[in-house]
């Protein structure tokens, strides 16, 4: 029997406020960059796995358009390096919504805690024409992620 996947309706969500002004193509992506665990085996097949705590980390990149409210909203939440001890730490969302076709939704949801904007947004002048200059990159880091499907 064959198995559907309808996908749609993604939500990203900083700081209990919704993104909403997307660019095009790939709006984000979330990755989790870790192992869970470290494996070594030894002799005899005696084998030690060691807990990772890194393979909590996740890291968050969205696409918003340049100058939009995300935009403001998101530059507004860059840590500032003349009081790091001060920064409030960001928390998330990533929630995919998925159908099978005989309208059951399930929801696949990342929920993601101790977040802090890494770098400051690149930027890019085009005379041809290249949307991409209209085109503002966040890159995430959290330092905990944890997946739910309901």
């Amino acid at each position: 029997m064959a198995v559907y996947s309808l996908t749609g309706k993604d939500t990203i969500i900083i700081n209990n406020i919704p993104l909403n002004n997307f660019a095009n193509g790939d709006i984000g992506t979330l990755e989790v960059p870790n192992n869970l665990f470290e494996m070594a085996t030894g002799s005899d097949g005696n084998t030690i796995f060691a807990l990772d705590e890194s393979g909590q980390n996740a890291n968050l990149t969205v696409r918003v358009l340049m100058s939009s409210n995300d935009d403001k909203r998101l530059n507004g939440l860059i840590p500032q390096s003349n009081d790091f001890a001060r920064t409030v730490l960001l928390t998330g969302s990533v929630v995919k919504q998925v159908g099978d076709g005989a309208g059951n939704v399930s929801y696949n949801t990342y929920l993601l805690a101790g977040g802090m904007i890494r770098k400051l947004p690149d930027i890019k002048s085009n005379v041809n024409g290249d949307t991409e200059q209209a085109v503002v990159t966040y890159q995430i880091s959290f330092a905990n992620g944890k997946r739910n499907i309901v």
